[in-house]
C-alpha cells in the first residue's frame, strides 16, 4: 500500500487531500509513522523524529495514528487478496505476497490480475496500492518500489538480470546505508555489478547475507509464499458499474467467477462441499444463500450451475435491481473420495 497511514487518514477526512499529511505521536521522542507524498516532497521520511518533520514541512497537518482503524482496513483488504489468489503472505499491516502462478500462467495475465487487483482496491477501500510482478519474492519486491506511488511493474521471468542489473545496490531490501557504502567501497554501485562479484567475497565481507546477495543479484530467492493461516473459504465477488435486473448478466458473472475458483482449486489439489451465492441489492441489502452436498466438486461448470441455480431460485434477482454479486465455497476436502463428483444439474433445480 502507498502510504498507507496517511492515504487513511486522508480517505477518512476528504479535505486532507493534497495536503501533506504526517502521522505521528505528538511526544518528544515520537517518531513519524507514515506521510503523504506531498510531505516526502520537503524531505519528511518514516521514522524521521517528529522534530525534524515539523520543522521540514511547517504547514503538514500532524495526526496521531489510529492503529485500530488501520487493522481494520487491513483485515478487509488481505481478505479480499485471498479471494484472488491461492497463497497470500502478510508481511505487514499494510504489505504482503501473493504466489498467482495457478492463476496467471503467463506475463499478460499477470498483469491483468495486477490491473484488477489495484482497481479493486481502490474502488472497495478508496487506497492506492503499488503492484510488482517478478517470479521470486525479492524481485517482485523491488518491482514493486520502482515507481511508487500507483505502480504495476513485471519483471519478465526470461529477462530477470537485464531487468536488475542496472538497479543501485540500495534497492536490495536489506542492503541499508552501511552496505551500500561497503559494497561502493570495492567498486559496486549496481546489481549488475554485484552479480560479478564471487561468492566467497561477499561470504567474506557480509557471512550468510553475502551468500544471498550473491543469489540475489541473479534472481534468484527460493523462499516460498507461505500462508500464514488456514483458509476456510475462496470466492469472488463483482460490484456493478449499474444495478443489474437482467438475469443474464448475473449469471454470465457467475460462470467467470466459477471458473476462476475453479482454476484454484486444481492448483490447490482441493474439492469443496459448499457453493455459496452473494447478492447486495440497490437499496444495499446484503444476503447470502448456500448449499451443501454430501459429494465434493471441483470443476467450473458444476460450481457455476449450482451458484446460477440458487441465484435463480433463491434469491430475488431478475426482480429487485442487484449492485453485487459473488459465489465462494468452503467445506474443501482433499480428493472426490470414493464417491466421485456431484453429477452436474441444471440451474433451475
Amino acid at each position: 500500500m502507498d502510504a498507507f497511514y496517511a492515504s487513511v487518514e486522508t480517505l477518512d477526512q476528504p479535505e486532507l487531500a493534497g495536503r501533506p499529511v504526517i502521522v505521528g505521536a505528538s511526544g518528544a521522542r515520537s517518531v513519524v509513522c507514515a506521510c503523504s507524498y506531498e510531505a516526502r516532497k520537503f524531505g519528511v521520511r518514516s521514522a524521521m523524529s517528529m522534530r525534524e518533520a515539523r520543522e521540514l514541512c511547517p504547514r503538514a497537518t500532524f495526526v496521531r495514528p489510529r492503529m485500530a482503524r488501520y487493522a481494520e482496513i487491513s483485515r478487509a483488504m488481505f481478505h479480499y487478496l485471498e479471494s484472488e489468489a491461492p497463497l497470500v503472505e502478510k508481511t505487514s499491516i499494510d504489505e504482503g505476497y501473493l504466489d498467482i502462478s495457478g492463476v496467471a500462467p503467463n506475463d499478460e495475465a499477470a498483469l491483468e490480475l495486477g490491473r484488477r487487483l489495484k482497481k479493486e482496491i481502490r474502488d472497495r477501500f478508496g487506497l492506492v496500492c503499488s503492484v510488482g510482478i517478478g517470479p521470486c519474492k525479492f524481485v517482485s519486491k523491488i518491482a514493486s518500489d520502482l515507481e511508487k506511488p500507483d505502480a504495476l511493474v513485471l519483471a519478465p521471468e526470461a529477462d530477470v538480470l537485464e531487468f536488475l542489473a542496472p538497479l543501485g545496490v540500495d534497492r536490495i531490501p536489506g542492503v541499508g546505508k552501511v552496505g551500500t557504502k561497503k559494497l561502493r567501497a570495492i567498486g559496486v554501485r549496481t546489481i549488475g555489478d554485484l552479480r560479478r562479484q564471487g561468492r566467497e567475497a561477499l561470504g567474506s565481507m557480509f557471512g550468510k547475507w553475502g551468500g544471498r546477495l550473491h543469489d540475489f543479484a541473479r534472481g534468484i530467492d527460493p523462499r516460498p509464499v507461505v500462508a500464514h493461516h488456514e483458509r476456510k473459504s475462496l470466492g469472488r465477488e463483482k460490484t456493478f458499474e449499474r444495478d443489474l435486473l437482467d438475469l443474464e448478466p448475473l449469471r454470465e458473472t457467475l460462470a467467470e467467477q466459477s471458473a476462476r475458483i475453479a482454476k484454484d482449486l486444481e492448483a490447490k489439489g482441493l474439492f469443496v462441499r459448499t457453493v455459496v451465492v452473494k447478492a447486495r441489492y440497490s437499496n444495499f441489502q446484503l444476503i447470502t444463500r448456500r448449499r451443501t452436498f454430501s459429494r465434493p466438486i471441483q470443476r467450473a461448470a458444476q460450481i457455476a450451475s449450482i451458484a446460477q441455480g440458487i441465484l435463480a431460485n433463491r434469491t430475488e434477482a431478475g426482480r429487485r435491481p442487484i449492485r453485487l454479486v459473488g459465489v465462494s465455497v468452503s467445506g474443501f476436502v482433499p480428493s472426490a473420495g470414493e464417491q466421485g463428483e456431484l453429477p452436474l444439474f441444471p440451474a433451475t433445480q
